[in-house]
C-alpha cells in the first residue's frame, strides 16, 4: 500500500495555502490556548505557530475574540449542532433517549478545552458578553429546545406524564449536565470523575423518568 506523507497533503500552490490558512491558524490558536489559557496566549504566538506574521493572522481573524469565537463555532457548536439533530430525530422511547444525550454530552465535556471554554464564558461575561451570549445562543438554547420537543413528543406518546410544560421540563433535566461541567472547572461541587460523573447523570436519568412517569 502506498503511504501518503504528511508533506504530500501540504498545500503547494499560493492559491491552496491561502484557503488552508485560516485552519492552521485555528489548529495552532487551539493547542496553544489549550496550553497557556485564552488570556495568558498572545496573538503573536498563534502567528509564530503557524509561521506568518502577525498582520497575517489578523487579516483573517481580526481579533482574539473573533479567533475564540471561530474555535466556538468548530468546538462547541458544530457538536451542539449534531446532538440537537440526534436528538430531533431519536424516534423514542425517551427512555433511550435521554440515556444518549447524557453519553453524548459527557463526551463533549470530556475534553479540557470545552472546560476552559466555559469557565472563559464566566470569568469573561462582563468584559466579553459575547462569548458567553455565543455559548448561550449557539449551544444552550437549542439544546434545550430540542429536549422540549422531544419531552412534548413523549407526552403524546404516553411514555410521560401529560400536562407539564415541556421546557420547564427540559431545564430541569439539563442542569445536572451544566453543573458537572462547572464543577470540573471549580464552579459548583467539585466532579472531575468521570466514574463518578458516570454515576451522577445515571442516577439524575433516573429520577427524572421516574418524576414524570405517567
Amino acid at each position: 500500500m502506498r503511504t501518503v506523507t504528511a508533506a504530500q497533503t501540504r498545500p503547494t500552490t499560493r492559491g491552496e495555502r491561502a484557503r488552508a490558512r485560516p485552519r492552521e491558524i485555528l489548529a495552532a490558536a487551539r493547542e496553544l490556548f489549550a496550553r497557556k489559557g485564552f488570556e495568558t496566549a498572545r496573538m503573536d504566538e498563534v502567528a509564530a505557530a503557524v509561521g506568518v506574521t502577525k498582520p497575517a493572522v489578523y487579516r483573517y481573524f481580526p481579533s482574539k475574540d473573533r479567533l475564540i469565537e471561530a474555535l466556538l463555532e468548530e468546538d462547541l457548536a458544530e457538536p451542539a449542532r449534531a446532538v440537537v439533530r440526534w436528538v430531533d430525530e431519536h424516534p423514542g422511547p425517551i427512555s433511550d433517549m435521554v440515556a444518549g444525550f447524557s453519553e453524548r454530552v459527557e463526551q463533549l465535556q470530556s475534553t479540557g478545552l470545552t472546560r476552559r471554554y466555559l469557565m472563559l464564558a464566566m470569568d469573561e461575561a462582563g468584559r466579553r458578553p459575547e462569548i458567553a451570549g455565543f455559548i448561550r445562543r449557539e449551544v444552550l438554547a437549542p439544546g434545550l429546545v430540542a429536549l422540549a420537543r422531544a419531552f412534548e413528543r413523549a407526552m403524546t406518546r404516553g411514555e410521560l406524564a401529560a400536562g407539564n410544560d415541556p421546557l420547564l421540563m427540559a431545564r430541569l433535566f439539563y442542569a445536572p449536565f451544566l453543573q458537572t461541567s462547572l464543577g470540573a472547572v471549580g464552579y459548583a461541587l467539585p466532579m472531575d470523575d468521570a466514574v463518578e460523573r458516570g454515576h451522577y447523570r445515571a442516577f439524575h436519568v433516573a429520577a427524572f423518568l421516574r418524576a414524570f412517569a405517567p
